[in-house]
């Protein structure tokens, strides 16, 4: 890198893009976002990807004094978030993302096919309908089968942004790890096996470049719209929990990252893969390791009972004053929160939130705090769980928008064995690590 020299890094994530420049010490300077809204009805929860890409371009034009001298670009992105896309990488449908729930039938039935034991063994994920995207493909074969035959590639988010940017077919380890179709136990590549019993092509599927390879260059067309010098080289990148991972510094087996906003999302890195019905499983960024990671509702279920309940309260005294307050003086409630109200990502069966044990004297107070337990509590159970299977690390690194103060000690209190350091901007951190890696 020359001495006037930035990486650019991009974090897609469900409702905005965040992008930020890193300068020659590898330090983040400047940071632009634009937001857009996901889509959903009934069981389907969907986003269009040119939206992605206008709110892209938009994040480019704040950045533009700077572009000319970027000499590398990097992205994350959430998942899945499964694409049909013709041959010249436009989508033919809307992005299906991780929240839809359209697809239990065909999750029912890849199950059967393919077998649970075989599923984890190669997979190693259960095909839960949307979180592991082959249902939603699945889906798509069934439902929408013009789509489907139209379609020359499927892939995520990630195949999208890239084939945009470089004229390259792609998708990396941690976004084909969700897709129920590669061999994340292994891995490796794409599953012959799993993909002939459910009767997909594998030539519909994209290449798989590792995370940290230059998959391509910037092209021309790219180049005039963004201000991005034409044949800047794009590396593939990773899912954004992954990248956050780097970003936190969890490279080793057994160390932990909890990454609190709209959800709760635990992920441990492991030496050996090992699957397990009841959390997902990825490849890690760095080659031979891999990232459990358990998820439930954090900030969603909060900001619900807030407009809900507390209709009365702005946002700010909500979170900076009441939450603080409560989370200060209260050590247990009489109330339990079963933390479903945006259903369970590993489970089949479309599961709902409740409160119970209300009785007269219950208060709301008791109700929020219970929420608090319900939502941050399981992460405890999966923490005691992976204990037996591997020496855990006794940091947990924290970051996302739901970090303040109060939330953090509240988590010092739930996990009291631990200690907890919060870190910033984990995504975009983890984006300039992969950048670091090949550019040295």
């Amino acid at each position: 890198m020359n001495k006037k020299s930035y990486i650019l890094a991009i974090d897609i994530g469900t409702s905005s893009l965040k992008a930020g420049l890193f300068n020659k010490s590898h330090q983040l300077f400047v940071v632009r976002q634009a937001e857009y809204s996901y889509h959903s009805f009934g069981m389907c929860v969907q986003i269009e990807p040119e939206e992605v890409w206008k709110a892209f371009l938009k994040v480019m034009d704040g950045l533009r004094d700077y572009l000319s001298q970027v000499e590398t670009v990097v992205q994350c992105v959430f998942s899945p978030a499964l694409i049909a896309l013709d041959e010249d990488g436009n989508a033919l449908y809307p992005a299906i993302i991780h929240w839809d729930r359209r697809s239990v039938k065909q999750a029912k039935e890849a199950l059967t096919k393919v077998g649970k034991e075989k599923f984890l063994s190669i997979a190693g994920n259960i095909p839960y309908p949307g979180g592991i995207s082959v249902t939603s493909l699945l889906w798509l074969k069934e439902q929408e089968k013009r789509i489907f035959e139209k379609a020359f590639k499927f892939g995520h988010m990630n195949t999208f942004f890239v084939k945009r940017l470089t004229g390259r077919w792609s998708i990396d380890p941690t976004n084909a790890s969700l897709t129920g179709l590669y061999n994340t136990v292994a891995y490796s590549d794409w599953s012959e096996e799993i993909a002939r019993e459910l009767e997909i092509p594998l030539e519909k599927l994209p290449p798989i470049i590792p995370s940290t390879e230059i998959v391509g260059n910037v092209t021309r067309e790219v180049a005039r719209s963004t201000g991005i010098r034409c044949g800047t080289p794009v590396i593939m990148g990773s899912n954004d929990t992954s990248s956050a991972a780097l970003g936190a510094g969890v490279l080793k087996g057994g160390q932990i990252l909890n990454i609190s906003g709209s959800s709760e999302i635990l992920t441990i890195c492991m030496d050996r893969p090992i699957p397990d019905e009841k959390y997902y499983l990825r490849t890690h960024p760095l080659l031979n390791k891999w990232l459990m990671f358990d998820i439930t509702t954090g900030g969603f279920a909060l900001e619900w009972f807030r407009s809900q309940f507390c209709r009365e309260m702005s946002k700010e005294e909500f979170y900076n004053s009441y939450l603080r307050k409560l989370m200060e003086k209260k050590m247990g409630s009489p109330v339990n929160f079963n933390p479903y109200l945006a259903g369970d990502r590993t489970s089949l069966r479309q599961k709902k939130a409740s409160f119970s044990g209300l009785t007269l004297s219950s208060t709301r107070d008791d109700c929020v705090f219970a929420l608090m337990e319900g939502t941050v509590g399981r992460m405890k159970k999966t923490l005691k769980k992976m204990a037996k299977l591997i020496d855990l690390d006794r940091t947990i690194y924290l970051t996302g928008g739901g970090v303040n103060e109060t939330l953090m000690s509240y988590r010092r209190r739930l996990f009291s064995g631990f200690n907890i350091v919060a870190k910033d901007n984990c995504s975009l951190k983890g984006c300039a690590y992969m950048a670091k890696m090949k550019l040295g």
